[in-house]
């Protein structure tokens, strides 16, 4: 089997990942820095399939406290509040970054200002985008900024396990299979970052990218891993019923809405105030009460 050495090894490219890679290279140009990834790096993952945009606290009147309290309202509470802090602040500082360091051009303004645009569960208008292919905006620049700098990448290798050193205190490194050969590659490594999202495809429909398999999440809890909130899947509500393809947030924030097979706008009964605009899980759960009662539309009520 053959074995390979690195410093930092980070599994997965999406837009965490790559982000990871470029902010370790700045820091420490000497370090030897691997991306792993089962496709082709810029090319898979959740982050390119984004079509809406990125939520950031940046227009006169809107605030992080204002972006903040949608946030932990939109969670019923729940949140951990810590955490949401840290993504509301840091919201500002990754937009600013990835316009002036990493190269994205977002949608302007006729005076120059950034455009932003309405989305589900904002009481402001503060979607950042380019177009409706923000994410592909994003994971391209990123994965440019990747290619310039000495950062290794296995394309095409899936993880397969982490593997514990002898004393079983510290990960050793990481098992990968080499997609196109079928051997397996050991890397060492003093590092290991799981960029690796979720699991959607567990579900016959979904709009991520199909190779976001949970088999990160799998391979932690193997290792020992605790994993939380297990139980907080995000449904996206509008799709094209059957291919599993996303109808982007963005065509609600248009005045787009929803109707069921009686031609109601039907969210008007769960969310009257925010309407077709209320947040994912209130919509997807709207829906689910529509069909189960006899109101879907097609042979989905099932």
């Amino acid at each position: 089997m053959e074995r390979r050495r690195t410093d930092i090894l980070i599994l997965g490219s999406g837009g965490a990942g790559l982000f990871a890679a470029i902010h370790a290279h700045r820091k420490n140009s000497d370090l030897d820095i691997t991306v792993a990834v089962k496709g082709f790096l810029g090319k898979s993952g959740c982050t390119r399939m984004v079509q809406g945009g990125y939520n950031v606290a940046l227009a006169l009147g809107d605030s992080v406290e204002r972006h903040f309290r949608d946030t932990v309202e939109g969670g019923k509470w729940i949140n951990n509040q810590d955490l949401a802090w840290t993504l509301v602040n840091g919201a500002v500082e990754r937009i600013h970054e990835l316009e002036n360091e990493i190269g994205c051009f977002f949608d302007r303004n006729p005076d120059g200002s950034i455009h932003q645009k309405a989305f589900a569960g904002q009481t402001f208008d503060r979607t950042v985008h380019k177009g409706d292919l923000t994410g592909i905006e994003i994971i391209s620049r990123l994965a440019e900024q990747v290619w310039a700098r000495n950062i290794n990448r296995l394309e095409e290798h899936r993880a397969v396990a982490l593997i514990k050193n002898k004393t079983g205190d510290r990960l050793a490194g990481v098992l990968l299979l080499d997609i196109r050969s079928g051997k397996f590659l050991f890397v060492e490594a003093k590092a290991v970052l799981l960029a690796t999202g979720g699991g959607p495809t567990m579900y016959r429909y979904h709009t991520p990218s199909g190779d976001k398999s949970c088999d990160g999440m799998a391979m932690a809890l193997a290792a020992g891993l605790p994993l939380r909130d297990m139980e907080m899947v995000q449904f996206h509500p509008t799709g094209i019923y059957g291919a599993g393809a996303l109808i982007t947030e963005g065509s609600r924030g248009e005045g787009g809405y929803l109707t069921n097979s009686e031609g109601e706008r039907f969210m008007e009964r769960y969310a009257p105030t925010a309407k077709d605009l209320a947040s994912r899980d209130v919509v997807s759960r709207s829906m689910t009460i529509e069909i189960r009662e006899g109101r879907g539309v097609g042979d989905g009520a099932d």
